[in-house]
């Protein structure tokens, strides 16, 4: 047995340092992992946030009663983020540390109808004016628009909708976004909510 302690030439000091050469392999491997991966993911949580909060806030307009504004303010990252936004969807993406393209996509509950700037009205009181001046009603409770004028409003939301699925409306992240609930009213007592989404410039 003694002979066996006092040899030299055995190979556990060639095993001690493999395990030693592995252990620090897979520290390694877990760094570079943590890193890449794990900063994708914890980027990937945060578009998921913003997407959560912007239609999280876009839904609670919609269960006011009485016509309101909210004002939304997209926050700061040290990464650009783009956010698009139709009638039926909020997209939010960035570009993650492979050059892979990150997005999250909500759908929204209710629909809004995005405002771009070039269109002939954005705001809620803009809009009671459009129908003064096309309907020669303001749709307002003491002022209702018919039915027809409603059907014709409806066809103009649905025709944007129809555009903003294939040219979603790019929003500024840096200016606030407007989100306001309007109501207009028709056939005397009957209501229609339309929640507007926009930007000033």
């Amino acid at each position: 047995m003694s002979r066996f302690i006092k040899d030299n030439h055995g190979i556990m000091g060639l095993t001690l340092s493999q395990i030693g050469l592995i252990i620090a392999t897979g520290i390694l491997i877990a760094a570079v992992f943590s890193v890449i991966f794990l900063n994708d993911w914890q980027r990937n949580a945060e578009l998921k946030n913003i997407a959560t909060s912007f239609t999280t806030t876009v839904e609670g307009m919609d269960t006011r009663f009485f016509e309101n504004t909210t004002e939304f303010h997209f926050p700061e990252k040290n990464y650009y983020y783009n956010v698009s936004i139709s009638t039926e969807y909020l997209v939010v993406s960035a570009e993650g540390n492979q050059n892979n393209r990150l997005s999250i996509k909500e759908c929204f509950i209710v629909k809004p109808w995005p405002r771009i700037t070039d269109q002939t009205w954005k705001r809620g009181e803009e809009l009671h004016n459009y129908c003064l001046n096309t309907y020669s009603h303001s749709g307002t409770i003491s002022d209702p628009i018919t039915q027809d004028d409603l059907d014709e409003l409806n066809i103009d939301k649905e025709t944007a909708s129809i555009d903003l699925a294939s040219n979603p409306f790019y929003i500024q992240i840096y200016k606030p976004v407007y989100i306001e609930k309007v109501i207009i009213y028709y056939d005397t007592t009957e209501k229609q909510d339309f929640l507007l989404i926009y930007q000033l410039e």
